[in-house]
């Protein structure tokens, strides 16, 4: 089973607040990554904040993409610029695909975009499925139920 938390909660989650994470959507704290994740082998995140793959190399780079990445993340979505809201894939639409097992990394990208952006990079193989041979849904979307930290 996969343990899901849906946060509607204005803050983000705090340092160490998510041990094993295996999937993650956030929302915004432009460049300031929170270390709240111990990600789960094989996981995959992003963050809808703008520009948060324009300092992949930069050693000083505090943005989302980059400390993912270096955190643990076996694969992350990021803008080079500003894309604004609707250039990200939908979250809901994504997770769920890629929930399937029957779409790889990039078929979810790809299939979850309303439209393709110059802006958005994904950061990972194109051809990885974590969850092949564990489905965890059928297709369709995700609904989930908000909960409280």
């Amino acid at each position: 089973d996969l343990e899901v938390v849906v946060d509607e909660q204005p803050g983000l989650f705090q340092a160490g607040a998510c041990p094993n994470a295996a999937l993650y959507c956030g929302w915004y704290s432009l460049g300031k990554y929170v270390d709240a994740f111990q990600w789960a082998p094989g996981a995959v995140a992003y963050h809808l904040a703008s520009s948060e793959a324009t300092t992949l190399r930069n050693p000083e780079s505090q943005a989302w993409c980059k400390r993912m990445i270096e955190d643990g993340v076996a694969a992350t979505i990021g803008p080079v610029y500003e894309p604004y809201l609707f250039a990200f894939p939908r979250p809901e639409e994504f997770f769920a695909l890629l929930l399937t097992g029957q779409l790889s990394l990039v078929e979810c990208y790809y299939q979850s975009q309303p439209f393709t952006s110059w802006n958005m990079a994904l950061i990972g193989d194109p051809l990885y499925r974590p969850f092949k041979n564990r489905p965890m849904s059928g297709a369709g979307r995700l609904d989930g139920t908000p909960a409280g930290r």
